[in-house]
């Protein structure tokens, strides 16, 4: 949101008790206060509740004081009691300043408990009701957050810092178009990182992963503490198979925002698979402090740092269902049980799996089939897949163009069987990418396949959708079978 509409002005009471001045010279705190020279002022404002424990305005500046000084926790203490103390006429604005102390300390869901408060006597209030929309945003109550902020719209219709909380809100839920109208509002004025933070949001929901970084790495260049962005491009990292740099993204959110909640769940997930569970854990545990209502982060904590991939939108071939033939190769009757792997050189989450993938042939090759089924690339500079150019192949140097006929394709799948040292047979997919549909696999999936030709098991690749052991068990689930049906004849 834009910082104007995040730094609020500190309300002082003017109106003052007589004092003693050798007890309390609540003037020279202020011009202390007003001057800028924090620590003086407090000390005064200390000064005047150690005498007068029931002045209001020393305790609401000092809170005021205390903010500025990041002595969040002490401020709301301040502001606390001279809530306790103040006139009627004197609550809301002290109420306002104890959100905002909640705010700025990350402490969402106490700052939306104030805010609410105030929003329901003050609904037409635009500041009061962009926080509070901003809050719902952070706790992951998109259709609240709507609810809070459209109404305001038709007076404020061309706000900008409305139509960036509004369109978020509406990208989040699920109605992308609605949201890109509020982008289109944003753009119109210019160049702004709030307007290239919203356009990623929108590719995000989109689908559009690579392009969403392009945007969001163009906002974080021009505001790189914009809340939520470094989430946002760590997330969209994640999608195009750069892990790194998605924690390296979910760090910085973190350093900037220590309770934004997708920056403390995708970072746990990733330090969980790659054997980090200590910091996995704490970061986990405060994921389902910031959001208790989290059914997956809860689920995550309860399940050992097992983490569900989240849905794609493309299922794939169930388990239970045929498997669908890959132009002549059919799987009804066969000898043995079929590892498909499907993917392509330009696919990075292919490449992180490799590792695993060779693991598992190497101990059952001589049970199973293994075969590379090659599709369309996943990221090209060149061609259709342009757009789709991953930011973790750009570091790496890999680019492959778009096959033009089969038998480039096949030396797309030869050479990516070399690089990864994959001992795989090689199924090319046709031209027309009629097994890559069949399946739903692109840009990279996995299917264990039974002699009866049924799907056993089938997942997505990549550092996080990629589980070995899993892998493994349905392997020797197969096997089991055929042993026991053998004894059985």
């Amino acid at each position: 949101m834009f910082q104007r509409y995040l730094i609020f002005a500190v309300w002082a009471v003017t109106a003052r008790a007589q004092t003693s001045p050798a007890v309390c010279d609540f003037d020279t705190a202020l011009r202390h206060h007003q001057a800028g020279e924090l620590a003086a002022a407090a000390a005064g404002y200390q000064a005047c509740i150690a005498a007068q424990p029931g002045r209001v305005d020393a305790r609401s500046n000092l809170g005021a004081v205390l903010v500025k000084l990041g002595r969040f926790q002490d401020a709301i203490g301040q502001y606390e009691e001279a809530l306790k103390l103040a006139a009627p006429e004197v609550a809301p604005n002290l109420r306002f300043n104890l959100a905002l102390a909640y705010y700025k300390s990350f402490q969402i869901p106490a700052a939306a408990a104030e805010l609410e408060t105030l929003y329901a006597t003050q609904p037409r209030n635009l500041n009061l009701a962009l926080l509070l929309a901003d809050c719902r945003l952070r706790m992951g109550e998109f259709q609240e957050a709507v609810n809070v902020a459209a109404p305001l719209e038709a007076e404020h219709r061309d706000d900008p810092a409305l139509n960036y909380v509004l369109g978020m809100a509406l990208i989040r839920s699920g109605r992308v178009t609605e949201g890109q109208t509020r982008v289109d509002r944003i753009l119109r004025r210019g160049d702004s990182a709030e307007g290239h933070f919203l356009l990623g949001s929108a590719l995000f929901s989109a689908g559009n992963y690579p392009a969403a970084v392009k945007e969001l790495a163009q906002a974080a260049a021009m505001s790189p503490e914009f809340p939520s962005l470094q989430s946002y491009l760590g997330q969209a990292l994640l999608f195009t198979g750069d892990a790194d740099g998605a924690a390296q993204a979910f760090r910085k959110e973190l350093a900037a925002n220590p309770n934004d909640f997708d920056a403390n769940f995708q970072l746990a997930s990733i330090l969980a698979r790659r054997g980090q569970a200590r910091e996995s854990r704490e970061l986990l545990e405060h994921a389902v402090q910031v959001r208790p209502g989290s059914k997956e982060a809860a689920a995550a904590l309860a399940n050992g740092f097992h983490f569900n991939a989240p849905p794609t939108g493309d299922p794939g071939v169930p388990a239970g269902a045929p498997a669908p033939p890959i132009g002549p190769l059919t799987f009804t009757g066969m000898a043995r049980p079929v590892v498909l792997v499907f993917g392509s050189y330009t696919c990075p989450k292919l490449r992180s799996s490799a590792g695993e993938l060779k693991r598992i042939a190497a101990q059952y090759h001589q049970q199973v089939d293994f075969r590379l089924v090659y599709i369309s690339e996943a990221h090209s500079a060149a061609g259709a897949e342009s757009q789709w150019q991953s930011t973790i192949n750009q570091q790496e140097g890999i680019d492959l163009p778009p096959a033009r006929n089969l038998a480039e394709k096949q030396e797309h799948a030869t050479l990516c069987l070399r690089r990864l040292e994959l001992p795989f047979a090689i199924a090319v997919d046709g031209m027309d990418a009629a097994a890559e549909r069949a399946y739903q696999a692109w840009p990279s999936r996995l299917y264990v396949i039974g002699r009866d030709g049924m799907v056993a098991y089938q997942t997505r690749l990549g550092e996080l959708d990629f589980h070995p052991g899993a892998v493994e068990g349905a392997i020797r689930a197969m096997l089991a079978k055929r042993d026991s049906d053998a004894h059985e004849r």
